[in-house]
């Protein structure tokens, strides 16, 4: 994972280096992984099909060794040697694109930190600069690096930065030196004396009349809750209108629909893959929810291409199958 990690962390900071625009970074990115693994897919989608073409012989060899498992187990087996098919072909794709969700995942995380110490060590130590400025937006977007919501500030908060590594700092305040931007690094010996720089600076500028408007609460809706379970707060300055979250949500299960029915078709025993299927679609509300909205841009692309593949298989296929028959019928 951290060669992956590392590539796909390269590959985006050269396309960022040539595009200098992180929204349409992510999505020309996204597109190129899924080209790279589209020979797959396909492969995958083959695999799909001849395992429902061969669905009435696996039930006829059920029928006939319901009362010997392990005789039905070796027909079974002697089956898929023979048509050439396998009940896990079409899982590869599935395993690599958790492979991939996992990288990204890193990837974002990882341009997200660096970009809101970026943000706030230079507007510190700059304060009368536009903080729009330093943000990166995108349509609605005000920062792609904090959450597609109204319950997020669209500048750091003491939370968002408390969770970036103290290396982080260190590396990023060295490169603001570098490019003149702020007087002095910042050298943290480990986590305990960032947190110590976070209670004693970030804080209390937090709070100061220069940057609090930025992180203020919409009046009167500061602390609301939900049956006193789940509190969120309403900003003024709101990231996002939680947009990026629930296309997350409906091209997930757009993609499942047109998926699950094919694959139940092709391996009717397959319950786990429908399970990780509606295991995905709350995981893509809640990481799209809570993450930065340049990881949840990535996600809904990443479903939108899927589906417009899908549906591209799908006639790529049917005319293979009108060719197929034409062909029978000349005798060919």
């Amino acid at each position: 994972m951290g060669f992956l990690n590392s590539l796909l962390l390269t590959i985006m900071r050269g396309l960022h280096a040539v595009i200098n625009n992180y929204a349409i970074t992510i999505i020309i990115f996204t597109v190129l992984i899924k080209l790279v693994v589209m020979p797959l897919n396909l492969k995958s989608r083959k695999s799909t099909m001849r395992m429902t073409a061969v669905q009435p012989k696996m039930q006829a060899l059920q029928e006939k060794y319901k009362d010997d498992q392990e005789k039905l187990n070796q027909k079974m087996q002697e089956l898929y040697r023979k048509e050439g098919v396998s009940p896990l072909g079409g899982c590869l794709p599935m395993i690599i694109s958790m492979f991939i969700l996992f990288a990204m995942f890193y990837a974002m995380r990882t341009f997200a930190n660096e970009q809101l110490v970026t943000q706030f060590l230079t507007f510190y130590h700059n304060p009368t600069i536009d903080p729009a400025t330093l943000t990166d937006s995108f349509l609605w977007i005000k920062n792609l690096w904090m959450p597609d919501s109204p319950f997020a500030t669209y500048m750091p908060d003491v939370q968002s930065l408390q969770l970036v590594d103290f290396d982080v700092w260190n590396s990023v305040s060295a490169n603001l030196v570098a490019s003149g931007v702020i007087p002095e690094a910042l050298n943290f010996a480990d986590r305990n004396a960032m947190m110590a720089y976070i209670t004693d600076v970030v804080t209390p500028f937090i709070a100061s009349d220069a940057y609090a408007p930025y992180v203020a609460p919409v009046t009167g809706l500061g602390n609301l809750s939900i049956l006193g379970l789940i509190r969120f707060t309403i900003y003024e300055h709101g990231n996002g209108w939680f947009i990026l979250p629930i296309l997350s949500v409906l091209t997930q299960i757009f993609m499942q629909n047109m998926t699950m029915a094919q694959t139940m078709a092709a391996n009717p025993q397959a319950g786990s893959q429908k399970t990780m299927l509606y295991v995905m679609t709350f995981m893509s509300l809640y990481f799209c929810a809570i993450y930065n909205s340049a990881f949840a841009l990535y996600w809904v692309i990443s479903n939108v291409y899927a589906l417009v593949e899908h549906i591209a298989f799908d006639k790529y296929f049917k005319s293979q199958e009108r060719k197929a028959a034409t062909a029978e019928e000349v005798g060919i």
